[in-house]
C-alpha cells in the first residue's frame, strides 16, 4: 500500500522529483474499537491542503443504501459481505505518485526525521476514491457479466461501495449468487472478507 520513494524504479523516482507539482497527504490513525478487522486506521485528509477540492469526483455512481435495504428486507433469504479493503486494492498509476505523497518514519518516534513515502493505491479520504471502486466493479461486470449474471444483480442493485446486502427467495439461488459473486471478483483480485446469510450463525 505504501512504498518509500527512493525504493521506487528510479524513472518513477525522476517523474516524481521533476514534477512540477508536489502534493503531501496530511494523515493521522483513527482508532475504531468494536472493529473486528481493522480497529485502527491510516487515513489521510486531502480537504485541509486543497487537493479535494480540485480532483474530479465524477459522477456519482453510488446506490442509496435504504433503496437497497428496502428492497432487499421485502425477500424471504439474506445474505451479506464485504469486499477486502477495496480501496487498497485498486494501483494508482505511476503518473499519479506525485499527487499521493507523505512524510513518515516506520518507528513513530517523533524525534526521527521523516521520509517520502508514496500511498500507491486508492485510499480512503482522497475524494474520487469511492467512485474509483465503483467503475472497477462496473468494469467487472462488463467484462464477466455473460458468465456470471447473477453476480451483476448483486453489484449493480445490492452494493454499496465495498457492502453487499441481497435478498433471495431460495437457497438454491442465494447460493448461485454467492457463488458467482465469488467467481467475479476474484478476476479483480478482490476477496469477500465474509459472507452473512440469514438463519445461519455468524461467522
Amino acid at each position: 500500500f505504501i512504498m518509500k520513494l527512493a525504493d521506487l524504479p528510479d524513472s518513477v523516482q525522476h517523474s516524481v522529483r521533476d514534477g512540477q507539482f508536489k502534493h503531501f497527504h496530511p494523515w493521522r490513525s483513527v482508532y475504531k474499537a468494536d472493529s473486528v478487522s481493522t480497529p485502527v486506521r491510516l487515513v489521510v485528509d486531502p480537504s485541509m491542503t486543497g487537493l479535494n477540492g480540485i480532483l474530479a469526483k465524477g459522477q456519482n455512481l453510488l446506490l442509496s443504501t435504504p433503496d437497497i435495504l428496502m428492497r432487499n428486507r421485502m425477500s424471504k433469504l439474506l445474505w451479506s459481505s464485504d469486499i477486502s479493503k477495496l480501496y487498497n486494492r485498486l494501483n494508482l498509476h505511476p503518473d499519479h505518485f506525485q499527487y499521493s505523497l507523505f512524510l513518515y518514519n516506520p518507528s513513530l518516534d517523533p524525534n526521527q526525521d521523516p521520509e517520502v513515502f508514496v500511498l500507491t493505491r486508492a485510499w480512503y479520504g482522497v475524494i474520487s476514491s469511492g467512485n474509483q471502486a465503483a467503475v472497477a466493479l462496473k468494469r467487472l461486470s462488463s467484462m464477466y457479466g455473460d458468465r456470471y449474471p447473477e453476480a451483476v444483480q448483486v453489484l449493480d442493485q445490492s452494493t454499496y461501495v465495498d457492502d453487499m446486502v441481497d435478498g433471495t427467495e431460495t437457497a438454491e439461488l442465494r447460493e448461485k449468487r454467492i457463488e458467482q459473486v465469488t467467481k467475479m471478483l476474484e478476476h479483480g483480485s478482490l476477496p469477500l472478507k465474509y459472507i452473512i446469510r440469514s438463519s445461519h450463525p455468524l461467522p
